[in-house]
């Protein structure tokens, strides 16, 4: 429904019960995504592929993943909406396809298979995996994006997909360390990790159904149109011209990039679960406490999310996306200086009630909290570029405008995987994952503080660098919604 502000600014809102719904999609998102973290381990556990092998293989689907995203979008963009819509048929069809892929690789054929056989196997289900994934992701990107265009819903949407984001992982890190991992001597082998998918596709299966409700009221022909002076507006096509013009004429889109990459592949190396292991396993030893501080960490870091809200609403996600790169920068090199000021034997010390387990937790909690500020930012910045599109070319594409991004970012934070893998590799880990009570070492030590703390730096440090040339300010933003709405009057006549 669309409405007016005081500046007579026409905006579409949305209601509390879809916006929470549609957002959904971030927590199905989130399960195959932490389900996906493993994929180093059943690939040594489940088709005995050593673990620089299984880097590569992550790395060389990840680069695929990112060739399928323009491919996927241009059909997203073209095909015609029917009776019942198009964005939930594609989320379905992504969930489905994701489903299949991760069963079979962590459940139905993980341990029948070794050598080049098992090479092959595995490779062929994450490739399925990806085309999934592109399917589902592309289309539940688009459906965030029109499901509002008011800068007062857009942030408020995006921090209840950052909830979902975050919370989703905290639910099911708990249920890992608790439930799962004691029942297999806390060991990430073939046995725990088909229990653990089949927790995650549950739980991504409420999710989706969620999503698809959420988005019943704007998949339709009439929202998902440009700007077009034809009599049918609805058989706009989307061509590769206009995909390569997408790139090369919006700046904005082009700084997007750069921030969403950079974090992306910093992001992504922290998380992985051999990362994960050097800390919470080996150096702080204690897979429970370090959930725990990790889950009081997000809980706390809500209350920022939702005062991150509040900022991007009142001063734009240009804003908010520099002054809380720089708060990060500084938290993490804080918490570099305990960590060294602890050392890898005293790292211990945060597994166990105390003074340094307190500051630790401190620490997280801020971390956590300026983390969720930054994914909310970012998802409204990914709106606000597809509307800045709408009145740069008058072409509506949410799903073209998701795929450009989704094809540079997946190029470059496809390294991820491999960065983790050859780094454990590096300091000794060629044959075998990293795994509980392992021993300590410096080379140990280092390693992992890079990888949690240092590579994130970087991918702040190119958020600041970004936002210097993008141009969509809060008030250029007004701009562009006035400018969009009085384009489509005028076409309508």
């Amino acid at each position: 429904m669309a409405t007016k502000e005081k500046n007579n600014t026409p905006y579409r809102k949305a209601s509390m019960f879809s916006l929470i719904f549609s957002s959904a999609g971030s927590g199905s998102g989130i399960c195959f995504y932490l389900l996906m973290m493993y994929a180093s381990y059943i690939a040594n556990e489940g088709f005995g592929i050593v673990t620089a092998v299984a880097g590569m293989i992550i790395t060389g689907t990840r680069i695929f993943d990112g060739v399928t995203d323009p491919l996927v979008a241009a059909i997203f963009d073209r095909w015609k909406p029917g009776k019942h819509g198009k964005i939930r048929l594609f989320v379905i069809t992504g969930w489905i396809i994701m489903s299949l892929a991760v069963l079979g690789m962590y459940n139905w054929l993980a341990g029948r298979f070794d050598g080049i056989p098992g090479i092959i196997v595995y490779t062929t289900l994450y490739v399925i995996y990806i085309i999934g994934a592109t399917i589902g992701g592309m289309s539940g990107a688009a459906g965030g994006i029109v499901i509002t265009n008011d800068p007062v819903q857009r942030p408020f949407l995006n921090l209840l997909g950052t909830m979902y984001s975050y919370i989703t992982p905290m639910v099911l890190s708990t249920l890992i360390s608790f439930v799962i991992l004691p029942r297999y001597d806390n060991q990430y082998n073939a046995a725990c990790l088909k229990e653990a998918c089949l927790w995650y596709l549950g739980f991504s299966f409420v999710f989706i159904i969620m999503q698809c409700i959420g988005l019943s009221g704007v998949d339709k022909p009439e929202i998902l149109e440009g700007i077009k002076t034809g009599d049918k507006v609805e058989d706009q096509k989307i061509t590769w011209r206009d995909m390569w013009s997408l790139l090369k004429d919006n700046k904005p889109l082009r700084m997007y990039v750069i921030t969403g990459a950079s974090d992306k592949i910093a992001q992504q190396t922290s998380s992985q679960t051999i990362v994960v292991t050097l800390m919470s396993g080996i150096l702080i030893a204690n897979y429970k406490a370090a959930t725990m501080i990790g889950n009081t960490g997000m809980i706390v870091g809500l209350l920022f999310a939702f005062l991150g809200g509040a900022y991007i609403a009142k001063f734009g996600a240009k804003k908010a996306t520099s002054l809380w790169s720089a708060v990060a920068i500084a938290l993490s090199a804080a918490s570099i200086l305990f960590c060294v000021i602890l050392g890898p034997d005293g790292m211990k010390q945060i597994g166990v009630m105390g003074v340094p387990m307190m500051i630790y937790v401190v620490l997280q909690v801020l971390t956590s909290g300026v983390k969720m500020i930054l994914t909310t930012a970012s998802g409204t910045m990914r709106a606000d570029v597809t509307d800045y599109e709408l009145e740069r070319s008058g072409n509506y594409m949410p799903g073209t405008v998701g795929g450009v991004y989704s094809f540079v970012d997946k190029i470059i934070s496809s390294l991820s995987s491999t960065i983790a893998a050859f780094c454990v590799a590096f300091i000794g880990y060629t044959t075998t994952m990293p795994q509980m009570g392992d021993p300590v070492t410096w080379p140990l030590f280092w390693m992992a503080m890079i990888l949690t703390f240092g590579l994130p730096i970087l991918g702040w440090l190119c958020n600041v660098f970004a936002m210097k040339g993008y141009e969509l300010s809060k008030e250029r933003m007004v701009e562009v919604q006035t400018n969009v709405a009085e384009r489509k009057a005028a076409a309508k006549k």
